[in-house]
């Protein structure tokens, strides 16, 4: 009985890593701050992605919208809907939204949305879906970001496979 507590003690251990991991990997679901509505913003209002992802065609980072971004149409209330009072509160506090991450990209791997959008000309849908379509928050990744998804993205698009691309 002494040799199968440690013994069970470390498949519970190798489990909760293993767990950590792929929800890390595989992303998990997350709760956001204000039921945001793309198709709402994109098909009816007729923005494009970049509108409020400013940084897609310039930066690494493509940035979740903030009151900054969302300050300029929302600076009041342009309906009775209770989600676009939590976000106009947000914008006349200029309280930052807590809005949760749902895309990782982990640390030993460079990433860049400019290099993929802006120089490689990838569509957004194809790494995230199709986010025009969605009236509810994005809680997890649409699209499932794997090396071997990567890999094959690069093969098809006959860039670089050479691992010093993306691996610093």
């Amino acid at each position: 009985m002494k040799r199968a507590l440690p013994l069970l003690l470390g498949l519970v251990a190798v489990a909760a890593v293993a767990a950590g991991v792929a929800l890390f990997a595989f992303g998990g679901t997350v709760t956001q701050p204000i039921a945001f509505n793309h198709r709402l913003h994109v098909q009816d209002q007729g923005l494009e992605c970049t509108d409020c992802h400013r940084y897609v065609m310039t930066g690494a980072r493509a940035t979740i919208p903030n009151v900054e971004v969302c300050s300029d149409c929302h600076i009041e209330p342009l309906t009775e809907s209770p989600e676009e009072r939590t976000l106009v509160d947000y914008v006349e506090r200029d309280e930052p939204i807590p809005w949760r991450k749902v895309y990782r990209v982990p640390d030993h791997v460079y990433f860049s949305h400019r290099r993929h959008a802006a120089i490689g000309g990838i569509e957004c849908t194809r790494c995230h879906g199709e986010m025009a379509d969605r009236e509810r928050p994005v809680t997890r990744p649409a699209v499932r970001h794997t090396m071997t998804s990567c890999i094959e993205c690069h093969e098809d698009e006959g860039v670089s496979r050479d691992c010093i691309t993306c691996h610093r």
